[in-house]
């Protein structure tokens, strides 16, 4: 850190950004538990002024208005967006699950450095990754109001189907499963946000579609039965629920989550009427590889987490 701070000139956020998810004055606190001296503010100021010295490069977002609109979806779904400083933009997400962190570092790892790291959450007693990344100040955009975005969005059918694709592949669900004999095929958008999910049911209403209208899923206060996670808020879906109309906007949704993209396949491949009995064997892979990938993702993180904390007690 001496060598990097006095040596390399670095600031105090470029080295709280290599230890990733600290702030500037954690680092100015660590310098004075382990005795290194501190430029006065001032100078320090102006030195990254002159030099622009930055340990990880951002780069601007060159982006089309899908992609922009891409991301808005997403951010409204998943993703934590602030400002740590001015020029900067900080995106953040938590998950258990690869393919969300693949998706994340395929949007962001070239404009700026992914942070990836493991943590134990003591209100669910369970592990998960936290991911997030420092990018250039022109993704400021992820911080308009939402009512913002969507007046630009909603004119365009290119930039409202890649806003729901984005909303999709962070809460959205492709599901596939048996009616009597046969194969069901719906597509289901949840949210906390019952206006978003508004939003979504009258964009979808122009588009052709006949959505579900939004109804209450889970009250706040509901437990997952698998991670025991906590609804702080209503949890609230919109369903396509016709074979038809499912298949339509799959086609049409340009999805980039990896989990997502296997069952849209999936999904595009039968035809309705299909036997379950035909089907169901492939349901089953997906959902076991899923399953999986997701167990090894969590046990990972809990294995880090672990030794990270027998380091620590060793010290």
């Amino acid at each position: 850190m001496e060598h990097l701070y006095h040596t390399q000139g670095a600031s105090m956020t470029d080295i709280a950004d290599l230890i990733g998810n600290k702030t500037s004055g954690y680092v100015s606190w660590l310098f004075g538990q382990l005795g290194i001296q501190a430029k006065p503010f001032e100078q320090a100021r102006l030195q990254g002024i002159i030099d622009k010295v930055r340990i990880h490069e951002r780069k601007p977002f060159d982006g089309t208005d899908e992609d922009k609109a891409y991301m808005l979806g997403l951010r409204h779904g998943d993703l934590s967006a602030s400002t740590p400083w001015k020029g900067a933009v900080r995106i953040s997400t938590s998950t258990t699950h690869p393919a969300m962190v693949e998706l994340f570092e395929s949007l962001f790892v070239s404009k700026g450095h992914v942070y990836r790291y493991p943590r134990y959450k003591k209100d669910t007693s369970t592990y998960e990754w936290n991911i997030s990344a420092n990018v250039d100040g022109s993704f400021i955009f992820l911080l308009e109001s939402e009512a913002e975005s969507w007046e630009w969005i909603g004119r365009f059918e290119s930039t409202v189907l890649a806003y729901l694709a984005g909303l999709f592949d962070a809460e959205g669900h492709v599901g596939i499963y048996r009616n009597a004999r046969t194969t069901a095929l719906t597509l289901t958008f949840y949210n906390t946000n019952l206006g978003l999910l508004s939003l979504v049911h009258t964009w979808l209403t122009t588009l052709g579609y006949s959505p579900l209208k939004p109804y209450l899923d889970k009250p706040k206060g509901f437990r997952s039965p698998g991670y025991h996670i906590e609804m702080k808020k209503d949890y609230w879906r919109l369903v396509i629920a016709t074979f038809e109309e499912s298949q339509s906007l799959l086609t049409k949704l340009p999805l980039r989550h990896r989990e997502k993209i296997m069952k849209k396949r999936l999904g595009l491949a039968i035809s309705r009427g299909d036997r379950w009995t035909d089907v169901r064997d492939r349901v089953a892979e997906i959902r076991q590889a899923i399953r999986s990938e997701r167990n090894a993702f969590v046990a990972e993180a809990e294995t880090q987490v672990l030794r990270r904390e027998a380091a620590r007690e060793k010290q």
